[in-house]
């Protein structure tokens, strides 16, 4: 089978909605209920920060408001039941992170999460990858080929052009599958993803015009594995993974930034509409090669 990596646009930020590879169930949502309902999304990911992100639907008769909830309280726990309260990171914003790092997110670990507001309990629950994709072999040479990329830088009061050098790479990567082939697979570098052509039948993946800057001599590969209910999502709604922030919860960033109250018909959320999944990223340095005369 050959699969072609197509550009998510969006948010993956992204941000979302569903449970994870075992016991998951798919709530059902009120999809053509225009009164305001709550959306609560969490990805969570091993050696990432744990985020939640909860706000509300919204539509002409209800406008927009930046913080919906401020009563809103979160937890949530693994497989011991202990209860851990996440911290409203500032009073104006609607997303919670475990700042003491007190929950220890673990690979086949299932997950709780409770949002309590005023007048319901939302419920979900997930369970993290056991099993998944991993890269075998990587390489990458230098195709001789250089361009200049136009970018441009806007500030209040600056405008400018920045010219940026690129070289022009081939990259090619072996990688195991997941365990679960409802999985979704991912390669980026530095939170920004690469575009190729996936052969899954061969546990490979390939592209001729992998960019990087013209000194550079190395670079930090991740391969991310979305669940399935993460996958679900992203195809039911295109996401936008190029940013800065946490690998694992860049879609919280797109969410913020491009929610409209229009959502994905597909939730793991109980009394609400959203996603909690997870994701599960490997990373490896690649030495860029020149190539054979």
């Amino acid at each position: 089978m050959i699969l072609l990596i197509q550009k998510y646009t969006v948010y993956f930020i992204v941000l979302l909605l569903f449970t994870a590879c075992a016991n998951s169930v798919i709530e059902e949502a009120p999809w053509n209920n225009n009164a305001p309902i709550p959306v609560v999304y969490s990805i969570i990911s091993p050696n990432e920060p744990v985020q939640v992100y909860v706000s509300k639907t919204y539509n002409q008769n209800f406008p927009a408001v930046k913080n919906p909830y401020p009563e809103a309280k979160v937890f949530m726990s693994g497989q011991d039941n202990k209860w851990i309260e996440l911290t409203r990171l500032s009073p104006d914003t609607c997303i919670f992170e475990d700042i003491q790092k007190q929950l220890i997110i673990e690979k086949g670990k299932t997950y709780s999460l409770k949002v309590v507001l005023s007048d319901k309990t939302v419920q979900a629950q997930t369970t993290v990858l056991n099993d998944p994709a991993g890269i075998t072999d990587v390489s990458c040479v230098f195709t001789g080929k250089n361009y200049i990329n136009h970018v441009l830088d806007s500030f209040p009061e600056n405008w400018h052009i920045r010219y940026d050098t690129l070289s022009v790479n081939q990259l090619s990567v072996k990688f195991s599958l997941p365990g679960n082939s409802d999985c979704e697979i991912l390669f980026s570098e530095n939170s920004k993803q690469i575009y190729g052509t996936m052969f899954l039948n061969q546990g490979s993946f390939q592209t001729n015009y992998f960019e990087t800057p013209k000194d550079s001599t190395s670079f930090i590969l991740e391969l991310t594995t979305l669940d399935p209910n993460f996958k679900k999502y992203v195809d039911a709604q295109s996401i936008n993974s190029v940013s800065t922030g946490y690998s694992s919860n860049i879609p919280i960033l797109a969410l913020i930034e491009s929610f409209g109250g229009v959502l994905p018909k597909f939730s793991n959320i109980v009394n609400g509409v959203g996603l909690f999944g997870s994701s599960v990223t490997v990373s490896q340095r690649v030495v860029i090669t020149k190539p054979a005369h």
